[in-house]
């Protein structure tokens, strides 16, 4: 009667460890796939890998909300660096100054781009 118990005991005790450590594996198999899916993502979209998505997404409805763009701002929604905006510039892209500030609109990068690639 006591065996009995005893492996009763020990069964469920290995139940619950089996349990538990399928659970802590499944949450870190989650967080990889979670990690290797932001990065993947990230590089096929072209987005930075110093960020995650939320990140990602968060600067983006930000930029989608804003008409007006400085010119950091600017450069991020094209995805060009500082010099390629200042050839755009000479390409004819229109900006407003506002003191020594450039901003660009939106819409007019927009329009602009679409000329240039046409």
């Amino acid at each position: 009667m006591e065996l009995t118990i005893e492996k009763s005991i020990e069964e469920k005790i290995e139940s619950l460890i089996t349990q538990s450590l399928e659970k802590i594996l499944e949450k870190n198999i989650e967080s990889i796939l979670d990690t290797k899916l932001d990065s993947y993502l990230g590089k096929k979209l072209g987005f930075s890998p110093d960020k995650n998505l939320d990140e990602t997404f968060a600067q983006h409805n930000e930029f989608t909300a804003k008409e007006w763009l400085n010119v950091q701002e600017s450069c991020d929604y094209i995805g060009i660096s500082y010099k390629s905006l200042q050839k755009l510039i000479d390409e004819g892209l229109k900006f407003n100054s506002i003191g020594r500030s450039k901003r660009f609109s939106k819409t007019e990068i927009n329009h602009f781009l679409k000329n240039v690639q046409a």
